[in-house]
């Protein structure tokens, strides 16, 4: 009898200690570190930092080298054209699908500026991927998780893209308001919704420029003009769309490498040739004087001299010996391992939409003044370069009124396109892509090279994809054209 007593008191302490556990279980078995619920504000912090620390890197690497503001003089592989597969590709989709999760997240919670910041950056990353690869899969992308799954998505055309990308920045100047939700943690704008829209537009109007030579973009220029207050547009530069980077964890991201890394690039003769003949105020910031030179204006024996390398220079001319008689890049980039730096991360600057306005202007899209937007570019070029740097430059009157640079009808397109190269210093692959849409400045194939004296215009397709996606990537090569560095892209033109 005794023992049933004892069985029954056992099942009552487990029925309440089970009830218990069922009352608690979800909250004591949540995992703190992998919330099921995520957070729209920490998903595009990394979407923000993961893009514009690639397109950091990628200007270091590849965007400086190809558009020749740079050289190496150690392993000189991307000077001489021996190219492989670049990570512009997998790293974009990567981040992409955190695009994708922020804009679904934002839509099913109603957050409209959200979805219209997600807008922003899945255009920015789809521009700067197909501008390098040409077609790509864009409509059947990012499909893995879905109910009716595409492991293999097709390649769309590149003007497919383009007309996407061009109406999901529409829809993000449309979604972007004062009524769209708070956004919190934003690194790059700090939440202002206005600046934001400027991005979207300023974005706008360098998709609807670099495909001009396929769409007349002079009514969708007009009409983005035409109404300020809704289509805002960077043009100071307390607008710019740059990532400011902090103390650490938060550093520029070169200052990660070290010191032997950064000083494998070199200053090009073909920047530092332009900037000492116009003896232009952001050399100073672009680059440093060689050593030996700093060593002789110390001493009282002569100037500070800016020197460049040739692009793919020779072999014999490479050697440590000339490590003191060339400019290393500026010291507004890399002072050394883990050391903060004032650069920032480039997306979009006042400079640009003001070249681009120029441009606009001069070819007649729009009515307007070109000498006075092209002058407003390097006015903000020099501006943006004196405050993030912290060095006294400034443009000068004798500065503007040179004959290379005092805007002349036979020569104002060049003149546009030149300053505006300069100006991209930096920015992402941005130099290269405008040299191949305008052939300004007129840049000579690396000294040495590997591509038979033709500077490459656009990236491999990963070899991964002939694996895993071969029938869409056989396609695509049939109709774009050989999957090689020489294939002109759509915009490009015939």
């Amino acid at each position: 009898m005794k023992r049933t007593y004892f069985f029954i008191a056992v099942l009552a302490v487990l029925g309440v200690f089970t009830t218990s556990c069922d009352n608690k279980f979800e909250e004591v078995n949540a995992n703190p570190n992998n919330p099921e619920v995520v957070n729209p504000e920490l998903l595009m912090v990394t979407v923000i930092r993961g893009t514009v620390n690639q397109m950091v890197n990628e200007a270091f690497s590849t965007g400086n080298v190809v558009a020749q503001y740079a050289t190496e003089i150690r392993e000189p592989n991307t000077d001489r054209y021996i190219w492989g597969s670049f990570d512009t590709w997998g790293n974009g989709y990567t981040v992409l699908r955190d695009v994708n999760n922020l804009y679904k997240i934002a839509e099913e919670r109603q957050l409209n500026n959200y979805k219209g910041i997600a807008l922003v950056m899945k255009s920015l990353i789809y521009a700067r991927m197909t501008d390098a690869y040409g077609d790509l899969p864009y409509t059947d992308a990012l499909k893995g998780k879905e109910e009716n799954p595409i492991y293999a998505p097709a390649y769309d055309r590149q003007e497919v893209i383009y007309r996407g990308i061009l109406a999901d920045l529409v829809e993000a100047n449309r979604l972007l308001s004062a009524t769209g939700g708070m956004v919190r943690s934003d690194i790059l704008y700090n939440g202002d919704i206005t600046r934001w829209k400027r991005l979207a537009n300023s974005l706008r109007l360098r998709v609807l420029v670099r495909q001009s030579k396929r769409v007349d973009p002079s009514a969708a220029i007009r009409e983005i003009l035409a109404d300020p207050a809704a289509n805002p547009l960077i043009l100071t530069n307390a607008d710019n769309a740059v990532l400011r980077y902090v103390e650490a964890p938060n550093l520029y991201p070169l200052t990660g490498q070290r010191s032997g890394f950064f000083f494998d690039r070199r200053l090009s003769k073909t920047l530092a040739d332009q900037l000492n003949a116009l003896q232009d105020p952001r050399l100073a910031v672009f680059a440093q004087p060689t050593a030996a030179s700093q060593d002789a204006f110390t001493a009282g024996r002569g100037p500070l001299v800016y020197t460049g390398v040739r692009n793919g220079e020779t072999d014999q001319n490479l050697g440590s010996s000339i490590d003191r008689t060339v400019s290393a890049l500026g010291s507004s980039y890399y002072r050394g391992l883990q050391v903060a730096v004032p650069a920032q991360g480039l997306i979009m600057t006042a400079a640009e939409v003001q070249f681009i306005l120029a441009e606009a202007a001069q070819r007649g899209w729009i009515t307007g003044n070109a000498s006075t937007y092209y002058t407003a570019g390097i006015q903000a070029s020099v501006d943006y370069y004196r405050q993030m740097s912290g060095t006294n430059i400034s443009v000068t009157p004798q500065y503007l009124a040179q004959p290379t640079v005092a805007l002349t009808a036979d020569r104002a397109l060049e003149q546009i396109a030149t300053q505006k190269w300069i100006a991209l210093y930096f920015n992402d692959l941005q130099g290269w892509h405008e040299w191949k849409r305008t052939g300004f400045p007129r840049l000579q194939p690396s000294f040495v090279n590997n591509n038979s004296n033709r500077i490459p215009v656009r990236f491999r397709y990963p070899t991964n994809q002939q694996v895993t996606n071969r029938t869409n990537y056989t396609e695509a090569v049939k109709v774009q054209g050989p999957d090689d560095i020489n294939t002109r892209l759509w915009w490009m033109g015939n």
